[in-house]
C-alpha cells in the first residue's frame, strides 16, 4: 500500500509553507544519513496553519529583530548528536514551571492566569492555545471564523485526501494538541497507521483538564483520556528532558488504550538543535533527525509498507534496521 508522511507544525510564526515543508524534509533526510541508513523515497505533506495566527510569515531578508517576520531559528544541520552535559539547574527550573502550571485553570472563558507564566515558550503556547479554543481568525477570504475550525480543517483535509494510503502523522508541540483534537473529533473514519508526537504538551494538567471538560469526564488527575480509535498501529511520543513543553512526558500514564489496544509509547531523546551557539531542545528540526524518530520512520516506510519486489529481495539481503 502507498504511504504518505503528514506533518503538522507547532506554535509561533513560521517561514512560508513551501520553505517550512522543505526544512522538515531535510531534517528527516538528515536523520537517515547521520546513522548511514539509505534514505527511502517518501511523500511528505505539511498541515500548515501559521498563516491564520500570523498573516505575515517569517522572512530571512528581515534584519529587524522586533519585526514579527524576523526568522529566529532557520534549519541548520546538526553538528553534535549528544548527549548534552547534565544541567544542575534543570530540576529546580522544571519544578518552578510545574508550580506555575498547576496554578492555571482551564475555564470556559479561556486559560486563566496566563500572564503569570515566566517561561517564554510555555507562555506563548498558552496564548495561542487560548486563541485556538476560544478565538476567531480570518480565513483566506477575510471572513471571521472560529479559529479551531480553521486550523483543524488544514489537517482534516490532508487526512481525507490521503485516506487511501497508509499515513504516518508527525505532530510537533501545539500541533500535537491539534492533531489529537482532529483524530478524536473530526477524523474518526480516516485511519492513521502511525501517530508520532514530539515536543508534546499533551501531558500538561491544564490541557488534560480542558480535554476532560470537553468530553464530560470527571475533573481528576486519576482520569485517563481516550486514545483516538483512528490510530491503527502505534502512537509514539518523543521528548527531550530539557524541553519545557514536555514537563509531563509520560503520556502513557494519562491516555488509555483504544479499541485496538493502542496507547502512547514514550521515549526520551536528545534534541541537538542549535543556532548561533544557542540550543533549543524544543525545535522540530532537531527532533526530526533523532535516532528514534528516524528508526520509527524507517519501520513505517521500509519495513512495514514495502512492495512485494522489495520483500523478495530481502530474502537474499535483509533490510537495514
Amino acid at each position: 500500500m502507498k504511504t504518505v508522511v503528514i506533518g503538522i507544525h507547532g506554535l509561533r510564526n513560521k517561514p512560508p509553507a513551501d520553505l517550512l515543508t522543505k526544512w522538515w524534509i531535510k531534517s528527516i533526510v538528515e536523520g537517515f544519513r547521520v546513522i548511514n541508513l539509505p534514505v527511502p523515497r517518501f511523500s511528505f505533506k505539511l498541515a500548515y496553519w501559521a498563516q491564520y495566527m500570523h498573516p505575515l510569515p517569517q522572512d530571512s531578508a528581515v534584519t529587524d529583530r522586533d519585526d514579527a517576520r524576523y526568522l529566529w531559528e532557520p534549519y541548520v544541520e546538526g553538528t553534535y548528536f549528544g548527549p548534552r552535559a547534565p544541567n544542575t539547574l534543570k530540576k529546580s527550573l522544571r519544578n518552578d514551571i510545574h508550580r506555575q502550571l498547576l496554578q492555571l485553570i482551564a475555564g470556559e472563558a479561556g486559560f486563566m492566569n496566563v500572564e503569570a507564566l515566566s517561561n517564554r515558550i510555555v507562555h506563548r503556547m498558552f496564548v495561542e492555545l487560548d486563541t485556538y479554543y476560544h478565538g476567531n481568525l480570518r480565513d483566506a477570504s477575510g471572513k471571521q471564523r472560529p479559529a479551531r475550525e480553521l486550523i483543524r480543517n488544514e489537517l482534516q483535509q490532508l487526512l481525507h485526501t490521503y485516506r487511501h494510503r497508509n499515513i504516518c502523522l508527525l505532530a510537533h508541540s501545539m500541533g500535537t494538541i491539534i492533531a489529537y483534537d482532529v483524530l478524536l473529533h473530526c477524523a474518526r473514519s480516516l485511519p492513521v497507521h502511525t501517530f508520532i508526537t514530539f515536543g508534546s504538551p499533551l501531558g500538561f494538567p491544564v490541557i488534560r483538564n480542558h480535554i476532560q471538560q470537553e468530553l464530560g469526564l470527571a475533573n481528576s488527575d486519576k482520569v485517563t483520556l481516550p486514545t483516538p480509535d483512528t490510530i491503527r498501529h502505534r502512537w509514539l511520543n518523543f521528548s527531550d528532558l530539557d524541553d519545557v513543553t514536555c514537563l509531563d512526558y509520560n503520556l502513557r500514564n494519562h491516555y488509555q488504550a483504544n479499541k485496538r489496544g493502542i496507547r502512547p509509547y514514550d521515549r526520551i531523546v536528545y534534541n541537538d538543535y542549535e543556532y548561533n551557539g544557542t540550543p533549543n531542545p524544543h525545535k522540530a528540526y532537531g527532533y526530526l533527525r533523532t535516532l528514534d524518530i528516524t528508526q520509527a520512520l524507517n519501520t513505517f516506510l521500509v519495513l512495514e509498507n514495502s512492495g512485494i519486489a522489495q520483500r523478495i529481495g530481502w530474502l537474499f539481503k535483509p533490510p537495514p534496521v
